[in-house]
């Protein structure tokens, strides 16, 4: 018995390490690693061409006075409107409104800053799948926050 259980080990470990071995040595020629990196390189700069073209985009009315803390500037929506929105999520956001906590280094650099007050008609772009908590409103981090706008309507 102790036989038959020996060689069977022995003839299937043989056949693993034959197995993890056999495209050790393999190469690929010099013209299909250059079309490989080709193929890469042009399905990346299209993904980053498309990301570019496509990030959603809202606008809504403030229905409070944005409250300024240390790092993080909160501005709050009761609903929004879309302007573009490729990943549909304005469903989400405009079911319960919105809360959008703005980096304190991006509201700096928003033009007309002192007009961001309760009623004031903000546009608000995102990144591309924006990150969104799931309360109740719903909260976009600064992170997912590309640029913030003050439209005069």
């Amino acid at each position: 018995m102790k036989k038959i259980i020996l060689s069977s080990m022995l003839i299937s470990s043989v056949f693993v390490i034959s197995g993890c071995s056999s495209g050790v040595n393999t190469t690929a020629s010099a013209g299909q690693t250059t079309k490989r990196t080709g193929e890469i390189s042009s399905s990346t700069s299209a993904v980053r061409e498309s990301n570019q073209k496509s990030r959603p985009i809202f606008e809504g009315r403030l229905t409070m006075d944005p409250i300024i803390e240390k790092d993080t500037v909160i501005l709050s929506f009761e609903s929004v409107d879309v302007v573009c929105d490729p990943d549909a999520i304005h469903d989400v956001l405009d079911s319960n409104g919105v809360v959008l906590n703005v980096d304190k280094k991006l509201y700096d650099k928003t033009k007309n800053k002192d007009k961001v007050r309760y009623g004031a008609i903000i546009e608000f772009t995102l990144t591309p799948t924006p990150a969104l908590t799931f309360s109740i409103p719903p909260q976009v981090p600064g992170d997912s926050i590309e640029s913030i706008k003050v439209l005069d309507k």
